[in-house]
């Protein structure tokens, strides 16, 4: 379950959430805390270790390192290159730096997501709850195009939303589509909610972790095409796998 403490985030054993600060925009690294180090295997290093690691932002592998710089206390720093930080300033600054003339308020600083894939492999995405907030309104005020059916109610809620996102990330979880890497700024921060479960049920009874994903508007229209009966997830990821492999065949 979710756990907060301090400006990081623990979401689960292999993701964690961190809020963009100055410090990250301006050296390129994190300070890794002693309740982290385990999450990023610290226990593992000697003393003179420095891990080279690969972190996916955009689906583009940017590099970094992971290294010791207090053995004794096992803590240490995640560092990345210039490359890196150069992108996520692009997308970040203006709600971090006062001189961008933005309204900064601590709640819409934008929050780097990193899920480990192994002790040296990541896969970063950037959470914008301002964009949250208001998709989820904007949802709501164009019922006709963005509602589906009465437990949309709950795909459209801010609070579920920011959860869902922070678990799973901003690519579609069924084709994997991403609307900032495909559209450039204009995507940033935009993807769908669907909710899996079928059967209508009180707040208090859904598992946000398992019953919600991120969706894409094209996978999401599918689904809820045939208003008799929807496609079910596993079965929209079957139809899209089948259709990779003989356009694979295809070519060959």
């Amino acid at each position: 379950m979710e756990k907060s403490i301090h400006s990081f985030e623990i979401v689960d054993d292999n993701i964690i959430v961190k809020r963009i600060d100055k410090s990250l925009l301006t050296y390129g690294e994190i300070r890794i805390p002693n309740y982290l180090r385990d999450f990023f295997h610290f226990h593992e290093m000697e003393k003179h270790d420095r891990w080279d690691i690969r972190i996916t932002y955009n689906k583009i592998d940017y590099y970094g390192v992971l290294y010791l710089d207090d053995y004794k206390r096992l803590r240490g720093k995640l560092r990345w290159g210039k490359d890196l930080t150069r992108e996520l300033s692009n997308v970040t600054s203006k709600y971090v730096f006062e001189s961008y003339g933005y309204d900064i308020k601590e709640e819409n600083v934008p929050l780097l997501r990193l899920e480990k894939i192994d002790r040296q492999t990541f896969v970063a995405d950037v959470i914008f709850p301002e964009d949250v907030e208001r998709d989820a309104k904007e949802y709501m005020l164009h019922a006709d195009k963005f509602i589906y059916g009465i437990k949309a109610r709950f795909e459209n809620d801010p609070e579920i939303r920011m959860k869902v996102l922070k678990q799973q990330g901003m690519s579609c979880a069924i084709c994997g589509f991403n609307y900032e890497n495909f559209y450039g700024n204009v995507g940033r921060g935009y993807i769908q909610i669907h909710q899996i479960i079928e059967d209508e049920m009180k707040m208090d009874e859904f598992d946000v972790e398992k019953d919600f994903i991120p969706i894409c508007e094209n996978c999401h229209g599918l689904i809820h095409r045939n208003k008799e009966e929807d496609l079910s997830v596993s079965e929209l990821k079957q139809i899209i796998h089948i259709r990779h492999e003989l356009r694979k065949t295809e070519k060959e």
